[in-house]
């Protein structure tokens, strides 16, 4: 949109008026052109023609002219449509900086993204390779090299037990009581410890409770006939306040091996009453594995003692000869001797194992010699 030569005001090519020789824009109120009127072709601006030699100093520049006339030179209908457009122009401009702006910032944030995700990416493969590495190097040394640690594990677990064992020196389990609803605990330790000829104190006693959750459908007064359908009385756990006290209770319930319940007047079909001393779980669980293999393999005890589990196995001896320095009988009567000294063992459970392949050799040996 070109500007009046005169005013200096933006105009519109409709109300123009164009200088043939300068090719100038002006309003045609600003040269005196009247709005209706149709201009030459060769339509001069007033500069043009003041320019032009031979002339008088009648045509004067036109902004002298718009400054002396009294002509109106912004007509109401024109001017504040240009005032729009340039302020919308303007406006416009102002919009496209700040979008250029917004645009640089964000090739800006754009290219800081970019560093970022090679920066993770380059972590990536780093560890990658160091797992890949540790892949080899484990491939490498192979499960062997890590055996001395499942060791020391299996080595701490054995620790822990064996302490875990010595806080329960003091402590002894009694099965096979009959369980009632409203029972004192204390009331039959007492009568059972003094069936065995061990009086126990109040101050003996330190703690005693039954061990297990409480069975609610439990009953008492069961007969005898649905007494396979009554669960098993919870053992009592009882703690007492010296070792000694424990020593001689659990001694003389061994003594007297057949105590039942008829001996402490309780209600019910007659069951063994058993004293034994408090096991941690695994060696509980050990204990009865002992049991089972003692039975199987015709163990005639198998008991506890000072927190290890310990068997004996004694055969009866067969008749023979007279003891000579030489002969068939003398090797015989030697073999049964070696074959009693290694049946005849006090062992911990760690030795089960060790014991049954030396008592199976032994009865080998005695087969081929004959002595059987």
């Amino acid at each position: 949109m070109a500007k009046c030569g005169g005013c200096g005001q933006f105009i519109a090519a409709t109300a123009s008026i164009r200088c043939s020789k300068c090719a100038g824009c002006y309003h045609r109120a600003c040269v005196g052109v009247p709005a209706t009127a149709t201009p030459p072709p060769a339509w001069l601006c007033p500069g043009c023609k003041a320019k032009m030699p031979r002339s008088d100093n009648s045509a004067t520049p036109v902004k002298a002219i718009a400054e002396d006339s009294s002509v109106s030179v912004s007509p109401p209908t024109i001017i504040p449509g240009s005032l729009d457009l340039a302020l919308e122009i303007r406006s416009f401009r102002e919009e496209l900086s700040a979008l250029r702006v917004e645009i640089r910032e964000l090739r800006q944030e754009t290219s800081d993204f970019r560093a970022a995700l090679k920066g993770c990416s380059d972590r990536m493969s780093e560890v990658e390779s160091r797992v890949t590495d540790l892949e080899q190097r484990f491939e490498a040394k192979g499960p062997s090299s890590y055996d001395h640690l499942e060791q020391t594990i299996a080595d701490l677990k054995v620790q822990l037990n064996e302490r875990d064992q010595d806080l329960l020196l003091n402590d002894v389990i009694m099965s096979g009581i009959p369980e009632a609803g409203a029972e004192n605990p204390t009331h039959l330790i007492k009568a059972v410890s003094l069936k065995l000829g061990i009086a126990l104190d109040d101050r003996d006693i330190v703690h005693v409770e039954r061990l297990g959750m409480v069975r609610r459908n439990f009953v008492a007064g069961s007969s005898e006939g649905d007494l396979a359908e009554r669960p098993r009385p919870r053992a009592i756990a009882v703690r007492l306040s010296r070792r000694t006290v424990r020593d001689q209770l659990i001694r003389a319930a061994r003594v007297r091996r057949g105590l039942t319940t008829t001996d402490l007047d309780l209600p019910g079909r007659p069951q063994k009453i058993f004293v034994n001393e408090n096991l941690t779980c695994s060696n509980a669980r050990l204990f009865h594995i002992a049991r089972e293999m003692g039975q199987r393999l015709h163990f005639r005890y198998v008991w506890t003692k000072e927190g290890h589990i310990r068997a004996e196995r004694k055969e009866r001896l067969c008749t023979a000869g007279p003891l000579r320095s030489s002969g068939k009988n003398f090797w015989r009567r030697h073999s049964l001797i070696f074959a009693v000294v290694h049946c005849y063992v006090l062992f911990t459970i760690r030795d089960i194992v060790g014991l049954c392949m030396d008592w199976s050799c032994s009865w080998y040996y005695l087969q081929w010699r004959g002595t059987y």
